[in-house]
């Protein structure tokens, strides 16, 4: 009975939490999915949506701003590329030497998949071991 207690209250915790992944209040709903996409240019591993520095604050308002004045999404993140370079985006672009950060992943899954059904695809026994293993059988025991 205490431990259904005790994971009722667990569940309770969980469910009370506030929800990352809501906007803020103050926030139209674009401006959040266009910061989730763009990093905090001071904290590691955080957008800019989920961030509370002051420079992840002042690209919401920017992208706000920009948003008002009828910029697209593309528009948008090219001006925060231009300003703080290609890391900026949590997606790098499918070109050059980002295009590597693509493709050797599923290489490497080809290279590990082709190299297990190498290892084992059933292999033919030697002629020679088939017929002493005949030859055995064909005697009497002993």
């Amino acid at each position: 009975m205490r431990a259904w207690v005790l994971v009722l209250f667990l569940a309770l915790g969980v469910w009370a939490q506030e929800n990352p992944a809501s906007p803020p209040p103050d926030l139209p709903p674009e401006v959040f999915a266009i910061a989730r996409e763009l990093r905090c240019p001071v904290c590691q591993g955080e957008s800019a949506a989920e961030s509370n520095s002051g420079v992840a604050a002042e690209m919401r308002r920017l992208i706000a701003e920009m948003l008002q004045e009828g910029k697209t999404e593309e528009e948008i993140k090219a001006f925060f590329v231009d300003r703080y370079g290609e890391w900026i985006l949590y997606e790098p672009p499918r070109r050059g030497v980002t295009l590597w950060v693509w493709v050797l992943p599923v290489l490497g899954l080809l290279l590990l998949g082709l190299g297990l059904f190498a290892y084992f695809r059933p292999r033919p026994l030697p002629k020679e071991l088939l017929e002493e293993a005949e030859r055995r059988l064909k005697e009497p025991p002993r």
